[in-house]
């Protein structure tokens, strides 16, 4: 219990809002599966990467489960999730970025200068 109230803890900060164990599970099982499908490991091929028992992974995914304090370090180590990802940390202007938020940097951040430039100009006129 103690390694669920440190996560639970954590997540009530970043959300900067009362939330209910429940609501913090799905939560953070979707943005571990989020991170892994973006990067096309199945379960069992991050399993391997994190060692975890695939149940495990699939009940954590499906928010039925918090993983144990080696399984979340092992996802940041191993796993490579950024620790603002997994937790929903703020971006410089105390927003919270969304698991779509990050697949879109993520998709941009690799993209010539010049498009970047034609991007924002197309999404000036959007806004």
């Amino acid at each position: 219990m103690y390694n669920a109230n440190i996560i639970q803890m954590l997540l009530k900060i970043q959300y900067n809002k009362i939330m209910d164990i429940k609501e913090i599970r799905k939560d953070l099982g979707q943005r571990i599966k989020a991170f892994r499908t973006h990067n096309n490991y199945t379960q069992e091929q991050f399993c391997e990467i994190i060692d975890l028992e695939q149940p495990n992974l699939s009940n954590i995914e499906n928010g039925k489960n918090l993983p144990d304090i080696k399984t979340l370090f092992s996802m940041l180590e191993n796993g490579r999730i950024e620790p603002n990802f997994l937790f929903g940390f703020f971006n410089k202007n105390f927003e919270q970025y969304t698991p779509l938020d990050y697949e879109i940097i993520d998709l941009f951040k690799d993209l010539p200068v010049e498009t970047k430039i034609l991007i924002k100009n197309c999404l000036k006129l959007i806004k």
